[in-house]
């Protein structure tokens, strides 16, 4: 049985393209479900997420589609993203979907035996780009969640489009390393959860990283982001 893993599809109702590029991805799922056990989306599935109330309509067929994926037999997991980090429990009962922590470790059983593999968005591995964290950590505040979904769909919408605004500014001023993962950032963690594999997207830089950690050989394996002309990008998982 597979399991899919993928993450950035950053759905938006502006982008009717990367839209159609998931609606063929899902009936492709549809096709073939007896072979899918699980979908795991790592985050930023949607490009911006103002609250289960706010947004349940604006995505609504995707909804149905997850929904439809459930009714198939195969489970869907998704994460929040650095985008969608509000996504809730409302959104989680109508797309019959689980909301998974971050990281999130997963059994699995390869040709190793049971192994972890350790799956994140990835944003918490960009410990060198100082003021995204301290964002990062004030969005992810339950207070400063209660209070932005206390305010009017209006109000959060303004509030949103100026962080975005100001987000892409400061991109444009930071060097791309800083935006990247940090390695020490990523042995840390993977230390902690005794893990051979780490899968994350976020940064839309598809590679599989292999290097040595505690004498034995690890792989991080980034996700691509989703566009008109994205290919799949092949995992290899639990092999010698």
């Amino acid at each position: 049985m597979k399991l899919l893993f993928i993450s950035d599809l950053h759905l938006d109702p502006q982008r009717p393209d990367i839209q159609h590029c998931f609606d063929n991805f899902v009936s492709s799922c549809l096709q073939n479900n007896s072979d899918i056990k699980a979908l795991y989306i790592l985050g930023d599935l949607f490009e911006v997420w103002l609250g289960d109330d706010a947004s349940l309509s604006s995505y609504s067929s995707t909804i149905e589609q997850l929904k439809q994926l459930n009714q198939k037999g195969i489970q869907v997991f998704v994460m929040h993203g650095n985008r969608d980090f509000l996504l809730g429990p409302a959104f989680a009962e109508a797309a019959r979907c689980q909301l998974i922590p971050d990281p999130y470790p997963l059994r699995i059983e390869t040709q190793k035996g049971i192994e972890t593999i350790l799956l994140s968005h990835g944003d918490i591995l960009c410990t060198d780009d100082i003021g995204y964290m301290s964002f990062r950590k004030m969005v992810h505040n339950p207070d400063w969640q209660k209070d932005f979904l206390s305010k009017t769909i209006d109000q959060r919408i303004a509030i949103a489009s100026s962080i975005r605004q100001q987000s892409k500014k400061r991109g444009q001023q930071k060097q791309a390393e800083i935006m990247d993962v940090n390695q020490q950032t990523v042995e840390l963690l993977m230390s902690e959860y005794n893990t051979s594999t780490l899968i994350h997207g976020h940064t839309h830089r598809p590679d599989t990283h292999r290097f040595t950690l505690n004498i034995q050989p690890v792989q991080r394996i980034v996700l691509p982001n989703w566009s008109p002309d994205a290919k799949a990008y092949p995992l290899t998982i639990g092999s010698d």
